[in-house]
C-alpha cells in the first residue's frame, strides 16, 4: 500500500511540517506528483558515488584515509561540492569550523614484563612521563555484577582503595567509555585499560572514543577481548599481596585544525519549511571507511541528483548535510545545529540520518523513535513527530514486503544535536558492531553470532566488502523519503462539466444560404461571473469560497486574475489560469487562516485580463460574522466545483487561497 495524500497529511499534522503552505512561485506550473516515488534511484547510482569516495580514501591510505584533518577528507568534500553544483539545483555551502585534533607518539603498555597490543582512546589524556611499576586492579562491584564479572566500572563506587594509583582493567558495556574513564579517574586510578567484550571477534582491537576530554583524566587505551580476558585471568590468579606490575606510556598532542561540513539546499521550495537529510563524510584513520560512512554519503548524493531531475520543483526546501568530525564525537553536526539562530532552527522541520547502509551482515533497521521494538533509553529526548517520520520508512518497506526492525534511538549518531533541539528525527541503519540474532537471520539472512558489519572500523572496510544486497534495499528507500518530504501530493484533476448554454428557439424560417461556418465557431460573449458577490466570513474561510469565471477568452490562452482587496490589510495578488475549450477561464478565492477571520472582511475588486477583448471587472464583498447585508450568500452564475478545490495555494501576502479549477500556474517550471 503506497502512501496517499491523507496518510501524509496525518504525518505532517503530527510533525508540524507545514506541507500545505507554499508560495505562488513554488506551486506554479506542472500540477506536481499524485504519488510518492523513489525517483528511480538504485544501488548502482549509489555505488557509482561510493566508488569515487572509496578511490579518494584509498589514494590517501598513508595519510589517514578520510579521517579528520586529512587530505583525503578535503578531497572528498570537493567531490561532494562538485557533484551538487553540477546539478544546478542547489545552493552549496562549505561550512568551516575549528575542531580539536589529536595525534599520538609512543604508546606502550606492558604487564608483568609482557607487551600488550593497545589502541589509544580518542580524547584520552597522555602521560607526562612514563608510568612504571603500577599495580593492576579491577573494579570490585557494580550494579551489573551479572555482566562481565562485575568489571564494568561505570561509577567511582565500583572501585575500592586498590584502584588508587593503579592501572585498572575495565570491561566494555553498559555505559559510555568516557563515563568509565571518569569513574576510574574519580577513584584515583593512574591509567585505564578498556577491554572488548565481543566474543565474536576476540582478536579485534577496541577503538574507543571518550566523546570529549576528561579533565585531568587517567590515560586510557583499549585492547581486544583476548588481551583483556588473558589479563583478567592473570589479575585474578595473582597471589594475595603480590599484585601484577605494569609500565604505561602514552604520548599525545592536541592541536586545532579547520574542517568543513557541506550543506546544500534546493533553490526551489519553501525555505521556511526545510526538510533535512544528513550523513557523516569522515571516517576513521585505520581504513577507507567504505560502509562507514561512504555508503550513507553516496546515497545522499544519488538522491540529490535524482531530486534535481524531477519534472516539477519541490514544494518544501530540501537541505542535505555531509558532516565532518563525526568519528571524534559528532562534532560537525553539533556545530551546525548550534550555529543556527533560533529563527533558522525553527525552519528545520525534520531531520533524517543515514550512517552505514551497506553492512555485510546487514539488518534493515529504522531508528525506533516510537520505542515499539527497542525501549527509548533514559534521558533521550524524542521530539514529537519523530515516530511519524519513522513511519515513512516502515510504510515504504510494507509496500515492498521488506522485513525491518527498530534499532536504538539513543542519539549516538548525527541526529543527536537535532533531537536535543526539538527537531523531529529518524533514519536508517544497516548495523555496526551489534551481533546478529537468530531472529534477524531469519528475516535478513546472514550469520548468527557475527557482527552486523564484520569490517566496522577496520582496514577491511573496503568497497569490496559493502553489501550490494543491502544497498539494493536502502538506496530507493532513502530516495523515497526525500521525495515524500519534498512534495505535497496533488489529487488527479477532476473533469469539469462545461457550463450550460441557454436553450435557443428553433429557426422560424429555413435559411436561404448554407452557413459557411460551424455555429460553434461563433465567439462567446465576454462576461465575468462572480459567485457569490457577497459572502459571510465563515463561508469565505470554509470550503465554499468565491468562484470567478471569465467567459469569452480565447481557448488555450492564459488568463490573469488580479484581486485588489480594499480593506487595507491584504496586498493585491494575481493568479493565472488557462481558458478551456468553451472559452472560460475559472478561478477561486477563499481565506485560509480562521484565526485571522476579521482580516478578510471588506470589498475585493476583481479584474480578469485574457485574450479576446478588453479586461473584465467585478467585485465581491466579505461580510463580518454579525452582518446581515443584502444578498449575503447569493451570487451570480452556478459554477461547477471540482476536486481541484482541494489543492490550496497559499498567498503569502494575506493568507488567501487561490484555487484554479482549470489552471496552468506558470511559475512552476519543468526542468530540462
Amino acid at each position: 500500500m503506497k502512501l496517499r495524500t491523507k496518510t501524509w497529511l496525518a504525518v505532517t499534522a503530527a510533525t508540524g511540517l507545514a506541507l500545505g503552505g507554499f508560495s505562488p512561485a513554488l506551486a506554479a506550473g506542472n500540477a506536481g506528483p499524485t504519488e510518492h516515488t523513489d525517483m528511480g534511484v538504485t544501488s548502482d547510482a549509489v555505488m557509482d558515488h561510493l566508488q569515487k569516495i572509496s578511490d579518494i580514501s584509498t589514494s590517501h591510505s598513508d595519510e589517514g584515509f578520510r579521517a579528520l584533518g586529512t587530505p583525503g577528507y578535503e578531497e572528498s568534500v570537493e567531490y561532494v561540492e562538485e557533484t551538487l553544483e553540477a546539478t544546478g539545483a542547489f545552493d552549496v555551502e562549505r561550512q568551516a569550523f575549528e575542531v580539536g585534533d589529536q595525534t599520538f607518539g609512543e604508546v606502550a603498555v606492558s604487564v608483568d614484563g609482557e607487551d600488550l597490543e593497545v589502541t589509544p582512546a580518542s580524547y584520552t589524556e597522555g602521560t607526562e612521563e612514563p608510568l612504571t611499576d603500577l599495580s593492576v586492579a579491577l573494579p570490585v562491584d557494580d550494579d551489573f555484577s551479572d555482566l562481565a564479572g562485575g568489571q564494568l566500572g561505570c561509577e567511582a563506587s565500583d572501585f575500592d582503595d586498590s584502584a588508587e594509583g593503579a592501572l585498572v582493567l575495565v570491561a566494555r558495556g553498559s555505559c559510555a567509555f568516557g563515563e568509565k574513564t571518569q569513574a576510574a579517574t574519580d577513584a584515583g586510578a593512574a591509567a585505564v585499560i578498556l577491554y572488548n567484550n565481543d566474543t565474536s571477534a576476540p582478536d579485534e582491537a577496541l577503538n574507543a572514543t571518550l566523546g570529549e576530554r576528561v579533565e585531568n583524566g587517567a590515560p586510557t587505551v583499549g585492547v581486544s577481548y583476548n588481551e583483556g580476558n588473558d589479563l583478567l585471568t592473570k589479575i585474578e590468579g595473582a597471589a594475595e599481596g603480590e599484585p601484577l606490575l605494569a609500565d604505561f606510556t602514552l604520548e599525545t598532542e592536541y592541536t586545532t585544525s579547520t574542517t568543513w561540513n557541506v550543506i546544500a539546499e534546493t533553490k526551489a521550495g519553501d525555505h521556511d519549511n526545510v526538510q533535512m537529510f544528513g550523513a557523516h563524510l569522515d571516517g576513521v584513520a585505520v581504513g577507507p571507511g567504505a560502509n562507514d560512512n561512504g555508503s550513507g554519503s553516496a546515497a545522499l548524493l544519488a538522491s540529490a541528483e535524482a531530486l534535481a531531475k524531477q519534472p516539477t520543483e519541490a514544494d518544501n526546501a530540501i537541505r542535505f548535510g555531509w558532516w565532518a568530525a563525526e568519528e571524534v564525537g559528532l562534532v560537525g553536526s553539533t556545530h551546525y545545529v548550534e550555529s543556527l539562530s533560533e529563527s533558522e532552527a525553527s525552519k528545520v522541520k525534520s531531520y533524517m540520518n543515514f550512517d552505514m547502509i551497506g553492512s555485510d551482515n546487514y539488518i534493515v533497521g529504522t531508528l525506533d523513535s516510537d520505542g515499539s521494538d527497542v525501549p527509548i533509553p533514559d534521558g533521550v529526548n524524542v521530539p514529537e513527530g519523530s515516530a511519524e517520520l519513522e513511519k515513512v520508512f516502515t510504510d515504504y518497506f510494507d509496500t515492498k514486503d521488506q522485513p525491518n526492525v527498530g534499532t536504538d534511538f539513543s542519539g549516538r549518531s548525527d541526529y543527536q544535536a537535532f533531537i536535543d533541539n526539538g527537531i523531529p528525527s529518524s533514519g536508517l541503519f544497516s548495523g555496526a558492531d551489534g551481533t546478529k540474532t537468530q531472529e534477524e537471520a531469519d528475516m535478513f539472512g546472514g550469520t548468527v553470532g557475527d557482527k552486523h558489519d564484520t569490517n566496522y572500523h577496520q582496514p577491511t572496510d573496503t568497497i569490496e566488502n559493502v553489501s550490494q544486497e543491502s544497498l539494493d534495499i536502502f538506496s530507493p528507500a532513502i530516495a523515497y523519503a526525500v521525495h515524500t518530504l519534498a512534495y505535497d501530493l496533488r489529487d488527479a484533476p477532476a473533469p469539469t462539466d462545461p457550463p450550460s448554454t441557454p436553450p435557443t428557439d428553433p429557426p422560424t424560417e429555413t435559411p436561404t444560404e448554407t452557413p459557411t461556418d460551424d455555429p460553434t465557431d461563433a465567439p462567446v460573449e465576454r462576461s465575468l461571473s462572480i459567485d457569490p458577490t457577497t459572502i459571510d466570513q465563515a463561508d469565505f474561510i470554509g470550503a465554499k469560497g468565491v468562484q470567478v469565471a471569465a467567459a469569452g477568452c480565447t481557448p488555450d490562452t492564459t488568463a490573469t486574475m488580479t484581486v485588489e482587496p480594499q480593506n487595507g490589510t491584504i496586498e493585491t495578488f494575481e493568479q493565472t489560469a488557462t481558458a478551456d475549450a468553451d472559452s472560460v477561464a475559472r478561478f477561486g478565492v477563499r481565506g485560509l487562516d480562521e484565526s485571522k477571520a476579521a482580516t478578510y472582511v471588506g470589498t475585493y475588486e476583481v479584474t480578469v485580463d485574457c485574450d479576446g477583448g478588453e479586461p473584465l471587472s467585478g467585485s465581491f464583498e466579505v461580510l463580518a460574522a454579525d452582518s446581515d447585508g443584502p444578498g449575503a450568500g447569493d451570487g451570480g452564475g452556478d459554477l461547477p466545483r471540482t476536486g481541484n478545490e482541494a489543492l490550496p495555494l497559499v498567498i503569502s501576502a494575506g493568507a488567501l487561497m487561490v484555487l484554479g479549477v482549470i489552471m496552468t500556474m506558470g511559475a512552476r517550471r519543468r526542468k530540462a
